[in-house]
């Protein structure tokens, strides 16, 4: 592990939390390693919203709550935490607040998500998409990619300029978002994180929500429906009835450990 670092970032720390041991130089083969172990290290998940805590974007906040106390986050805590380890490592790194479409038309800005720039290509980074985030980084480049047992594919937008992401889907391309080239600003995240957390139409009010990728597997909770896709084919599903087998799952699939006081608001279907 190279030793040049000296941004105050505990980037010791976080490499530990992912599990990466190897090489940290700003190249494909680092970023690529860094992506994956990240993605399934640290699980999506919104469950201080159900708990009624406010989601803190502040860098130690940040590094807090998903390294420190290894607890998962979404997109906003994700991917900036994603953004300063690679800043840490010497990344050339862009964010970009994306507008989530999911199979519609463009919503409000409310998803971010980074662009790695290595020897001028770019490569689209993104560990905060719940059951849909990217196992490994994508090249910029319009074309399908197959990734993690699913075929992706990146294009130029012909609602605005800019990019989409889509899925295959049900025998379909499945828009998941669409960004540009605008640059970010804190506030923008301040705005955006404000609505996802608070505003009683996110569906991360209104839903419990956990996911964890690999490049193999992907697991998604939704409420009670947990499910498990092994090389993008379904091969486990089950609805959970109680509080309990609720905690269990998320500890067993999600690697989410609650403390013993942690009070989730009711969902419908889960028994306390």
């Amino acid at each position: 592990m190279s030793d040049n670092h000296s941004d105050p970032f505990d980037l010791e720390s976080y490499l530990a939390r992912i599990g990466h041991d190897g090489q940290t130089f700003a190249d494909l083969a680092t970023l690529r390693a860094i992506h994956i172990a990240h993605a399934g290290a640290i699980p999506f998940e919104n469950l201080d919203i159900q708990m009624g805590l406010p989601i803190r974007l502040e860098p130690d906040a940040i590094l807090a709550k998903l390294v420190g106390r290894r607890r998962g986050g979404y997109c906003f805590e994700q991917n900036s935490l994603l953004a300063m380890a690679l800043t840490a490592i010497g990344f050339a790194v862009t964010r970009r607040v994306a507008r989530v479409r999911m199979g519609g038309d463009p919503g409000g800005r409310s998803h971010l998500m980074l662009l790695v720039t290595i020897a001028g290509q770019g490569h689209v980074c993104d560990v905060g998409f719940g059951g849909s985030c990217l196992a490994e980084p994508l090249p910029l480049v319009a074309g399908e990619y197959d990734s993690a047992g699913d075929r992706w594919r990146l294009r130029a937008s012909d609602w605005s300029p800019g990019w989409e992401l889509e899925v295959w889907r049900d025998g379909g391309w499945f828009g998941l978002y669409w960004f540009g080239e605008e640059e970010v600003v804190e506030y923008d995240l301040i705005f955006g994180n404000h609505y996802t957390s608070t505003h009683p139409a996110s569906r991360f009010v209104q839903n419990r929500v956990a996911a964890r990728t690999t490049l193999t597997e992907r697991h998604t909770l939704l409420n009670g429906l947990y499910r498990r896709r092994l090389q993008g084919e379904l091969v486990e599903e089950m609805q959970i009835t109680d509080e309990a087998a609720f905690r269990h799952i998320l500890a067993d699939r999600f690697l989410i450990d609650l403390s013993e006081g942690a009070v989730l608001k009711p969902v419908e279907g889960i028994n306390p």
